[in-house]
């Protein structure tokens, strides 16, 4: 070790710790062999890599130190620190982060034993990586990406072609084109991430990037398995992130009692983490991961359920989120009295008022949120689109629902959906005026974005009706049926 240097020694190593350890990494079937005769630091790497995989890259990096002190002079435990200081997907590079990694590269080539080829080239590439300065950063993470895929198609080592997937991600994107992700980088890791889900479909970090690859993609399909896979794995708390992640693919292709089920298990190991929903890997992902599950509970008709989120949601954002909660289910009384200061509180009372006939309040308060700014106000929006229609001035309705049907579009992507999608909103105006033919494209539009939303099927088959079409009424409605089974609430008091 370079004597210039200074690193975190860990003193004290229980046996318990160590056995968690070397038990974490066979349950999650993740493996670095690495040149140390020291049982202990092996399964401190095994466990660091994993939590790397689980997007938990400080505690990964604190595995890969405890290597470290366990194992001097084991060159990958500092590799492994200036993997974990690095970025991911959801973790950008910071010149605090960066400065870690650079120091833990030097630390690994300074190391006397050589390690095997395998370790040598991996070192060698996160040197690459960091060899020059944070402004160069940019530069030196392509190359390092670059190399990463060749050692990765010329090894046919799972875990090198895993990081080389990730480092690819990160350059290339989520984006699609076609049926294609759009930058070469994503295709080259979807290539390697099928390659390995094919030889190895319980890996974690492969049905990880598997969800990530088809977020954005036109047909989410392929991603399923990856979803179903991860759902049925255990995992320790630090690797929420893990159990969170099939709420995405559930969320995007419509299925919100699946997302609400994956989102509960995911807040259960937050609840389960040392330090509670005050740790440190809560304030990162807690935001986050319960507005995926509040956001799948409020497209559901259980308000019982809804409520839960509601909880949690006040809990992660120190915000009363109960007054939403009941406009969305037709609570109108209860989010009429619900305290002004709650999220959207102006615009949830002044919608409420509306539908309970307070017309004069409600036109007050739309003056008064009409005067704030809205630039990221759906909620605002949309009430003041209801308050609109409601007032005679379809225009003005109109121009308030395209602002916040821009706004969704601009602000909610991937598994993030609006609690109110504004095409749903407009579909319900309509149907309640009589424009059933506009209320029809509203609905399916709705619908294409937000697949099995039972409010917007509601609506569809109620307008088909009117028009007139019945047995395609009939089969909008025998699939509201299926998503509205488990509800609390009459779907008449929870429409738009």
């Amino acid at each position: 070790m370079d004597k210039t240097e200074s690193y975190p020694t860990i003193f004290y190593v229980t046996l318990a710790a160590v056995v968690l350890f070397a038990a974490t990494a066979v349950a999650t079937s993740v493996h670095l062999p690495v040149s140390t005769n020291n049982p202990q630091a092996q399964a401190a790497i095994d466990r660091g890599l994993f939590l790397y995989y689980a997007y938990d890259g400080d505690d990964a990096a604190r595995m890969f130190e405890l290597a470290a002190a366990l194992d001097p002079r084991l060159a990958m435990a500092f590799w492994g620190v200036a993997l974990a200081s690095g970025p991911d997907l959801n973790t950008p590079m910071t010149a605090g982060r960066f400065e870690r990694a650079a120091r833990a590269v030097r630390q690994a080539a300074a190391v006397a034993t050589l390690p095997p080829a395998r370790d040598q080239e991996l070192v060698v590439l996160m040197g690459r990586r960091y060899r020059g300065s944070f402004a160069d950063w940019r530069s030196d993470d392509a190359a390092y990406r670059d190399g990463m895929l060749r050692f990765a198609r010329a090894s046919g080592d799972e875990n090198v072609a895993l990081l080389a997937a990730e480092a690819l991600l990160e350059g290339g994107g989520l984006a699609w084109s076609g049926g294609a992700p759009a930058a070469v980088e994503s295709r080259e890791a979807l290539e390697l991430v099928t390659r390995i889900l094919r030889d190895d479909p319980k890996s974690a970090m492969a049905n990880h990037l598997c969800i990530h690859l088809y977020d954005l993609a036109p047909d989410r399909r392929p991603a399923r398995q990856c979803a179903q896979r991860l759902d049925a794995a255990a995992f320790p708390p630090e690797a929420e992130h893990l159990a969170h992640m099939p709420a995405h693919y559930w969320i995007e292709t419509g299925d919100y009692a699946a997302a609400v089920a994956s989102s509960d298990r995911a807040f259960e190991l937050l609840e389960r983490l040392p330090g509670g929903l005050d740790g440190e890997h809560v304030r990162r992902y807690a935001k986050h991961d319960v507005g995926v599950g509040y956001s799948a509970a409020m497209m559901l008709g259980n308000y019982a359920v809804a409520r839960v989120w509601a909880l949690r949601m006040e809990g992660v954002f120190d915000q009363d989120f109960d007054a939403i909660t009941a406009l969305r289910f037709g609570r109108y009384a209860d989010a009429y009295a619900a305290d002004p200061g709650a999220f959207a509180g102006e615009s949830v009372r002044g919608w409420a008022a509306l539908r309970l006939g307070h017309a004069a309040e409600a036109r007050a308060l739309a003056k008064r949120v009409a005067g704030e700014d809205l630039t990221h106000g759906y909620m605002a929006q949309l009430f003041l689109a209801e308050a609109a229609t409601a007032d005679g001035t379809p225009g003005d309705a109109t121009r308030w629902i395209e602002r916040a049907r821009d706004d969704q579009r601009a602000n909610f992507t991937e598994e993030l959906i609006p609690l109110f999608p504004a095409d749903e909103v407009l579909g319900g105006i309509y149907l309640r005026y009589g424009g059933y033919a506009h209320a029809v494209a509203a609905f399916s539009e709705a619908l294409a974005r937000y697949p099995n939303d039972p409010r917007a099927l509601y609506g569809l088959a109620a307008a088909l009706s009117a028009q007139g079409q019945a047995a395609q009424a009939v089969a909008v409605r025998s699939r509201f049926q299926v998503e509205w089974k488990d509800a609390d609430t009459g779907i008449a008091d929870a429409l738009p």
